[in-house]
């Protein structure tokens, strides 16, 4: 898997500490059933066991162990980005699968 940082996403991980976790979240549907979503965080985990670190362009890249599992699709990029706008800025992650949860 070949990670990606788009330099808007780069700058404002600097700007917020200079570490970003890659992980997935469960998400609940209204109707039930579940959904692992790829998530970009800023800054370290807490615990960093089940984590692997990369560095990319500067920024420590946290790889949360289910996200390793996962893998990426886009021939093995995960890009990380930057969205939105002003206050309301915030990472997202391309490139790996929203997945049906167990």
């Amino acid at each position: 898997m070949k990670i990606r940082i788009t330099p808007d996403a780069r700058r404002w991980i600097v700007d917020h500490g200079g570490a970003v976790m890659l992980r997935l979240s469960t998400r609940h549907g209204c109707c039930g059933g579940t959904a692992m979503v790829p998530l970009a965080e800023p800054g370290t985990p807490e615990d960093e066991r089940g984590h692997r670190r990369e560095r990319v362009d500067g920024v420590d890249v946290y790889l949360d162990e289910g996200v390793e599992d996962e893998g990426a699709q886009n021939e093995g990029v995960v890009t990380i980005d930057l969205a939105g706008f002003w206050r309301w800025r915030r990472l997202v992650v391309d490139g790996l699968e929203i997945r049906a949860g167990g």
